[in-house]
Order: C-alpha cells, then sequence, then structure tokens
C-alpha cells in the first residue's frame, strides 16, 4: 500500500484510552467494509447479464480484480489493527516503559495513515462500482424500452 504520510501531531497528546478508541474505531470501520465487499460480489453476480449485454464486462472485470486486492489489503489492516490493540493492552500493564510509549505512538500514527488511506481508495472503488454498473442497468431499459 503506498500512501502519501501525513502528519498527526496531535497523537502526541493522546491519552492511551483515546488510541484505544481510535483503534476500536478502525477495526469497525473495516468491518463494515468488509461486509461491503460481500455486498459488492453479490451485486455484481446478480447484475452480471446486464453487465454482459451492456459491452463494459472489461471495466467490470478491473473493477472485481481490484475489489480482490482490496479484500486482500483489508486483510492486512485488519490485522495490524488488531496487533496494535494487543500491543497498548501490554503496554498499559508495563507502564514504566516510556521508549515504548513513544514506539506505539509512532505506529499509531502509521496505522492512521495507512486506515485513511486504504478508506479514501476503497470509496473511488465503491463510487467506480456503483457507476459502472448503474450504466450497465440504464442500457439495460433503454434496450427494453426500445424493443
Amino acid at each position: 500500500m503506498e500512501n502519501k504520510a501525513h502528519n498527526y501531531r496531535y497523537i502526541e497528546w493522546k491519552t492511551p484510552d483515546e488510541m484505544h478508541f481510535s483503534s476500536l474505531q478502525w477495526k469497525s470501520e473495516l468491518n463494515f467494509i468488509k461486509d461491503e465487499h460481500r455486498f459488492f460480489e453479490d451485486m455484481l453476480k446478480e447484475y452480471t447479464l446486464p453487465i454482459i449485454e451492456s459491452q463494459l464486462f472489461s471495466r467490470i472485470k478491473e473493477l472485481i480484480e481490484q475489489l480482490d486486492l482490496s479484500r486482500k489489503d483489508l486483510k492486512l489492516l485488519e490485522k495490524r489493527v488488531a496487533d496494535h490493540i494487543k500491543k497498548l493492552r501490554e503496554l498499559l500493564e508495563n507502564t514504566n516503559e516510556q521508549r515504548e510509549g513513544h514506539v506505539y505512538r509512532q505506529e499509531h500514527k502509521e496505522i492512521l495513515n495507512d486506515v485513511t488511506h486504504y478508506s479514501r481508495q476503497y470509496k473511488r472503488l465503491k463510487r467506480d462500482i456503483f457507476q459502472t454498473v448503474g450504466r450497465a442497468l440504464k442500457q439495460q431499459k433503454q434496450k427494453r424500452l426500445l424493443a
């Protein structure tokens, strides 16, 4: 996942509870995206015939490949977030390690950057899927009206 790094300075002031809450929000968002992946797969299967008839099959094939890549990236990101949450629990138990706290905050920044980047990419993919399937359905409706 290549992405542009942002400098989130406010993370330096976040408490462990706030970082934990942020991590839980990421986990929730990623779980929602996982459900949406299933929805898009079902939708693309449901509208296979209109897609083939509309000559948009190659575009849909590209989108399906992007959806597969998105799913793989999602699995990696979910694992990173889960590990991050686990590390925070360990860090709270060993409060005497200030160095570990700094490393954890740096990791928190990196994951925040990756989740933000992934979310933006996914929203673009989602928009493209809806537009393409919508175009296919409109073309099918026009053919029915003309027939």
